[in-house]
């Protein structure tokens, strides 16, 4: 039986704005650490300092300059390929992300120097990496140059010897947190040849979590645009129970004080972008398809609501169009969706609570064939080394049973080939 890692990332600081540290860390600060830090003993001093302090977002970066500040992808993967070793034919998702413009400025490579390095370490792994191609619909001009650009990079093929080529890509990766929604008009023709083409999207869907725009105007006129599956601006588009999107204006003394309240109105507010509730129009439009649209609505809505989930308990105020558990909402579109929704537990599996929760899910018959194993690498591994993180996991996953398999292998195997499969992962 084949296993997989359905979430891992392999790009490096020079694949990553420019400013990527300023997204979590004040100015001044900033500048220091990306300076202190080119030295061994510097990342290590200040990996600790942000782990401990800085919470989620400092233990994400911590994990950054602890991993991504190495030389080149290449390193990264090799080093994430040595955490399997029970299993060194597990094969890896590699999810590249187009940070252009989050905010924070270019990055040293480009968004296409990023996916020339990540091609190279396919050609020499092609069996266990499986790479997929992040879009932003800012990459391109229009929704037909994006499309056109989607498919040119999906069908050439890459050479790994004088007898074999390859598809280099085996799926598509949205992060709509660096400002854009699902159902945005310059995304559309790409989904529609993914839909055809059973290529399947895996979005990031973790609130409060992760990278977002650090652009407060670009943000703050970008909530409610027009939704290019209804044609309505997105707030005309929701239900009584939901509210208009509408920019966080909070103030944090404390982020005051180090000039960092905007970038925390603006990680907030970035939220509307990635709520479950948001992607309903585009899963109501592929519902009605020959083929849906296979997305994946990573991390389960993050730890914290997985748990609050399993307990009926509130999450507290949401930013978000509705004041509900982002875990709740992403449950409810799977069974109201069974042919497109899929969810992995990246990220939230670092936190070892979430575990009894997952295997309770996989009891229910609409939840079961949905969920699926990833990890998050490498902005894991101040939480939880990779190396633990999958040990501890799969030890639990393998004590689950369900008929005549167990937990492990429906979430690292059955479920994975059901959402990778395409023309392009036969």
């Amino acid at each position: 039986m084949q296993f997989y890692n359905v979430h891992s990332h392999v790009f490096n600081i020079r694949n990553a704005p420019k400013k990527f540290l300023n997204l979590f860390l004040p100015d001044f600060a900033a500048y220091l650490v990306d300076r202190l830090t080119n030295t061994d003993a510097g990342s290590a001093m200040f990996q600790v300092l942000l782990s401990k302090l800085g919470g989620n977002l400092g233990k994400r970066y911590a994990s950054f300059l602890q991993v991504g500040k190495s030389r080149n992808q290449r390193e990264i993967f090799e080093n994430l390929k040595k955490q399997y070793d029970d299993d060194p034919h597990l094969k890896i998702v590699a999810l590249t992300m187009y940070m252009e413009k989050c905010g924070a400025g270019p990055s040293d490579t480009g968004y296409e120097g990023q996916l020339e390095g990540i091609i190279e370490i396919k050609k020499e792994n092609p069996d266990n990496l499986l790479v997929f191609l992040g879009i932003d619909p800012r990459w391109k001009a229009t929704g037909k140059e994006l499309k056109e650009t989607v498919e040119r990079y999906f069908e050439t093929k890459v050479r790994v010897n004088a007898e074999r080529s390859v598809y280099p890509f085996a799926g598509l990766k949205i992060y709509p947190s660096l400002g854009f929604y699902a159902f945005d008009e310059k995304l559309k023709d790409t989904f529609e040849w993914a839909a055809e083409n059973e290529v399947p999207v895996l979005t990031h869907c973790s609130y409060l979590g992760g990278i977002y725009n650090n652009d407060t105007r670009f943000v703050n006129e970008s909530l409610d645009p027009v939704n290019a599956y209804t044609g309505l601006k997105y707030s005309e588009t929701l239900g009584s129970e939901a509210t208009p999107p509408s920019p966080d204006k909070s103030i944090n003394i404390l982020k005051w004080i180090f000039g960092q309240n905007d970038n925390n109105r603006n990680l907030n507010t970035c939220s509307y972008f990635l709520e479950p509730e948001s992607y309903r129009s585009l899963l109501e439009y592929f519902k009605n398809k020959t083929k849906p649209l296979k997305i994946c609505l990573a991390h389960f809505g993050g730890d914290e609501h997985v748990l609050n989930e399993s307990k009926e308990s509130s999450s507290g105020k949401l930013f978000g169009t509705l004041q509900k558990n982002w875990c709740a909402q992403i449950k409810n579109l799977i069974r109201e969706f069974p042919e497109s929704v899929y969810t992995d537990i990246s990220f939230t599996v670092g936190n070892p609570d979430t575990h009894k929760p997952f295997f309770k899910d996989l009891k229910d018959p609409e939840l079961q064939n949905r969920i699926m194993f990833g990890t998050d690498f490498f902005l894991t591994e101040r939480l939880l080394p990779e190396k633990d993180d999958y040990a501890t996991f799969k030890k639990a996953a393998l004590a689950q049973p369900f008929g005549n398999t167990n937990a492990w292998e429906i979430m690292a195997s059955k479920n994975v080939e059901s959402f990778l499969a395409s023309k392009y992962n036969p």
